[in-house]
This record gives structure tokens, C-alpha cells and sequence, in this order.
């Protein structure tokens, strides 16, 4: 009993320090909303097209992503910029909408894709995590079908500069 205590103990503190809480043990995680960022930053797709991103720098904005948005207008997206590389896998936690999901190296390289990913109206613990399987610092998400439309594959680069 006290091995399973403190295992769900660590559990709570890890999920807690990753931006996250619980009100409960059984309850849902409170994902502290971040209000919509300006879509000031240009990525060019590898097929010369542009897109308008919102970025998601911090934890919190990281964490939120685009949850509660109805829409994704086609040339709109938002970038997740990673403290470090490592394999960052997703979730549609809360999200009205699908959309198509691109993750690339410190390089800008796509390494992963998720197309038609879809959104995950149930609870937190039914919620499937999408990608994770090769290392990234930058993820991208888009409207669904915008992998298709523009032909994004693995191995291509995306420009932008956050600097």
C-alpha cells in the first residue's frame, strides 16, 4: 500500500511540475488557460507557401496549445518551440478540432508527422498521444489536410526565424 501511495504521489508532483494539477486523484488535469497569441511569425513550408503562426514559448502557452478553438483557418497555425530536443508526443486534450501536426529537429527538418489528427472529446486518461517517436525541438500544427496539400514529408525543411 505504501509502494502504491507513493508511486501516485510521484506521479501527481511529475504531472504537477510539467505545468499541470489535479483537484483530485480521480479528477481532471486544470490546464490553465492562455489567451490567444498574435500570429506574427512567417514559416515557409517547403512548397514556398506561408504561414501565420501563433508561438508557444513557455510551458503554460505549450500546454494549452489550441484548446477550445472552434476553427484553424487555412494559413494559420501555431509553433511550439521546445526548451530542448528530446521526443515530444501530443495530445488533443480539450481540443475542438483536428489538425495535422509536423515535428522537426533543431535543423527545422521534419522528422515526424501526424496528419488528420483528431481531437479527443472524452477525459484526460482517454486521450491518445500522437508522435513523440523521433527527437524535436519544434513542433507545428495546422489545419487538417495541410500535410497533404502541401506535400510536407519527412527530411524536408521549414524555414522561420524566431530571432
Amino acid at each position: 500500500m505504501r509502494k502504491k501511495w507513493l508511486v501516485w504521489l510521484l506521479g501527481c508532483a511529475l504531472f504537477s511540475s510539467a505545468g499541470f494539477g489535479f483537484v483530485g486523484q480521480q479528477s481532471e488535469p486544470i490546464i490553465p488557460r492562455v489567451a490567444p497569441r498574435t500570429p506574427d511569425t512567417l514559416v515557409m513550408l517547403p512548397d514556398g507557401s506561408t504561414v501565420h503562426v501563433e508561438l508557444a514559448k513557455t510551458e503554460a502557452e505549450r500546454a494549452y496549445g489550441l484548446m477550445g478553438r472552434t476553427n484553424l483557418p487555412q494559413g494559420r497555425g501555431m509553433l511550439f518551440i521546445h526548451d530542448s530536443s528530446a521526443e515530444y508526443g501530443y495530445w488533443m486534450y480539450h481540443c475542438k478540432i483536428g489538425l495535422d501536426i509536423v515535428w522537426m529537429d533543431a535543423g527545422h527538418r521534419i522528422v515526424e508527422l501526424s496528419p488528420n489528427t483528431p481531437p479527443c472529446k472524452g477525459k484526460a486518461s482517454t486521450c491518445p498521444s500522437y508522435g513523440g517517436h523521433a527527437t524535436s525541438l519544434y513542433v507545428l500544427e495546422l489545419p487538417v489536410g495541410s500535410i497533404k496539400a502541401h506535400g510536407l514529408e519527412t527530411g524536408q525543411i521549414v524555414n522561420f526565424n524566431l530571432g
